[in-house]
C-alpha cells in the first residue's frame, strides 16, 4: 500500500504551536517542513513512535484505547488512550516480509524465520535440545523445464557460455537455440526464455499454483517409501517414526519456485524421543529422492489446455548433514532465512498486487514476466482453476504459497517468537491479578504511512542510524 500523507493529524491535543513567521522566513523552502517538525513541543513523542516501530517505512496507525476491568464488579481499574499521543493515535509495524517494501519489517521477519529454523536444527525456543542429534537432512527440489532459457554461465569456469550447442539448432520458429554469451550478475536476460512462442507458459504458471499441492503429495510418497525400506506397513508408518520439516520458496530468475529444506526424523510420541534405529539421514536422504521423482500431481483437464501432470524437475540435491563447527546451526539457519524477504524480485515481478489486466503492463518489467502474468489473468476465468486463485496471485506468478512453511512439531511458531518479543518489551505491571481482572482493547485503523514527508524523512535517518549500529555491533561480534 502506498504512503499516505495526512496533513489533518496535527489537530490532535499535542499540536504544535505555529513557528516564529519571521524566523521561518529565514529558512530555505526545501528544509521547512524539516524545521517545522524540528520545533514541535511534541517532537521528543514523535521521534519515541519512531523508534517503537523501528523506523518502519509503512506504518499502521490505531486509534482507541485499553481498558483493565475488573471481572467480579465491571469496574475499570486502569486505562489507557491514544488521545494524548502526537497524532492521537498510535503506529504498529506494517510487518511485510519483503524487503522492497520495508528494509526494517522485512529484517524483523527474517530473524523471526532465522530463530525458527535454528531451534528445530539444535534446540531451544521450547524445542528440547536433543533434536539436534536426530538425522536430518538439508534437500533443494526445482521445477521441471517449460522451454530453453538464458543463465548465467559458471564464473569459475571463464569458457563457460549461455548456451553452446553443437549445430546451432533453430526452433520451429526460426529462432537459434543457442547463445554465445557471459551475461553478467543482474543482466535482465537471464531467465527470459529463448523462443517465447515455444515457452511453455500455462504449464509454467499451473506448476507454479500447484507447487504446494505437488510437496504434499511428495510428502505422502517419503513416508511411503519409509514405510516400504523399515519394513512397516503404510497405516502405521506415522506411528513408528515422524517426519519434520522446515520449507522455504525461492524464485528462479525464470519465474519458477524451487524449495529449500530441512527435514528431520524423529519418533512418533515426541520431539525429544529418537526415531528407529533403521531411519538412519543416508536412508531420508534416499527416500526424500525417490519420493520428488515419483510425485505426480494430475490437474483438471480443459479443451484449452488438456490435462497438465506436474511432477519435479530432474535437478534434486538431498544430502544428509552433520551439524558441527564446520557447519554451526547458525550458518545452516541463516541459509534458509535469507530467502523469506524475497518476492518475485529475482524474476523481475512485481512486488504489489494486481488487481486488473491493465496494471500489468506497467508493473511487469520484462516481456517473459508480462506474458507470465497475463497468464495468470487468462487461465484463472477457466472454471476448473478458479479455486487456484491465479488472479489473486498474478504478481506472484501463480504461487500462492507461504514462503517459509514447517510441519507443526518442527519447532516454535512466528506468534510464539513475536508474543515473547512483546512479553520482553512490555512486561505486565506486577501489581495487576490476570485472575481478577481482564484487558478489553478498543482499537480502530486510522490511517496508514507517516504523517508527512519530513516525518518520513526523519524516519528514514533513524533507520540508517539503527541499521549502522546493528553493523558496528555485527562487527564486533555482539548481537544486535
Amino acid at each position: 500500500m502506498p504512503q499516505t500523507t495526512r496533513s489533518d493529524v496535527a489537530t490532535s491535543t499535542n499540536a504544535p504551536t505555529a513557528p516564529n513567521p519571521a524566523r521561518l522566513a529565514m529558512i530555505p523552502i526545501e528544509d521547512r517542513d524539516w524545521f517545522e517538525l524540528l520545533s514541535r513541543p511534541d517532537y521528543p513523542a514523535i521521534e519515541r513512535q519512531i523508534r517503537d516501530v523501528g523506523a518502519c517505512e509503512n506504518p499502521v496507525w490505531l486509534s482507541g484505547r485499553t481498558l483493565l476491568v475488573a471481572i467480579a464488579t465491571g469496574e475499570i481499574v486502569t486505562s489507557w488512550s491514544s488521545e494524548g499521543t502526537a497524532f492521537g493515535a498510535i503506529p504498529v509495524r506494517c510487518m511485510n516480509r519483503r524487503a522492497t517494501r520495508c528494509a526494517s519489517c522485512s529484517r524483523l521477519y527474517a530473524g523471526d524465520a532465522f530463530h525458527l529454523v535454528r531451534a528445530g536444527l539444535s534446540g531451544g525456543k521450547g524445542v528440547p535440545d536433543a533434536v539436534a542429534g536426530h538425522p536430518l537432512v538439508f534437500a533443494t527440489l526445482t521445477a521441471p523445464s517449460f522451454g530453453p532459457v538464458h543463465r548465467r554461465p559458471n564464473p569459475d569456469r571463464p569458457r563457460d557460455v549461455c548456451r553452446a550447442r553443437r549445430g546451432k539448432p533453430r526452433c520451429q520458429h526460426g529462432i537459434p537455440m543457442t547463445c554465445h554469451h557471459r551475461h553478467a550478475s543482474g543482466d535482465t536476460l537471464i531467465g527470459q526464455p529463448l523462443c517465447a512462442a515455444c515457452y511453455d507458459y500455462p504449464g509454467h504458471v499451473l506448476w507454479n499454483a500447484g507447487a504446494s499441492a505437488l510437496w504434499a503429495r511428495m510428502i505422502d510418497f517419503l513416508y511411503w517409501r519409509l514405510a516400504r525400506a523399515g519394513g512397516v506397513p503404510r497405516s502405521r508408518i506415522r506411528r513408528t517414526v515422524r517426519v519434520e520439516y522446515v520449507r522455504v520458496a525461492e524464485y528462479q530468475a525464470r519465474g519458477l519456485v524451487h524449495f529449500h529444506a530441512a527435514f528431520r526424523l524423529d519418533g512418533p510420541e515426541d520431539r525429544a524421543q529418537e526415531p528407529p534405529s533403521w531411519a538412519t539421514a543416508g536412508l531420508l536422504a534416499h527416500v526424500i529422492g525417490e519420493a520428488a521423482s515419483a510425485a505426480r500431481l494430475r490437474l483438471a483437464e480443459t479443451v484449452e489446455i488438456g490435462a497438465p501432470i506436474l511432477h519435479f524437475g530432474k535437478q534434486l540435491d538431498a544430502r544428509p548433514i552433520m551439524l558441527d563447527a564446520t557447519l554451526p546451526a547458525e550458518r545452516a539457519a541463516g541459509y534458509l532465512a535469507k530467502y523469506v524477504t524475497k518476492g518475485t524480485e529475482d524474476a523481475h515481478g512485481s512486488d504489489v498486487p494486481i488487481t486488473h489486466r491493465s496494471q500489468i503492463a506497467a508493473l511487469a518489467r520484462t516481456d517473459h514476466v508480462r506474458a507470465l502474468m497475463y497468464t495468470c489473468r487468462t487461465i484463472g476465468t477457466l472454471a476448473p482453476y478458479e479455486a487456484l486463485g491465479l488472479h489473486r496471485w498474478t504478481h506472484m506468478l501463480g504461487f500462492g504459497g507461504q514462503p517459509l512453511t514447517k510441519t507443526r512439531r518442527y519447532s516454535s511458531t512466528f506468534t510464539a517468537l513475536r508474543q515473547a518479543r512483546a512479553d520482553f518489551r512490555n512486561p505486565a505491571p506486577s501489581d495487576t491479578d490476570d485472575a481478577e481482572t481482564a484487558r478489553k482493547g478498543l482499537w480502530r485503523y486510522a490511517w496508514q504511512g507517516w504523517p508527512n514527508a519530513a516525518i518520513a524523512e526523519q524516519a528514514a535517518g533513524i533507520r540508517n542510524e539503527l541499521d549502522a549500529a546493528r553493523e558496528l555491533s555485527r562487527q564486533a561480534g555482539k548481537p544486535a
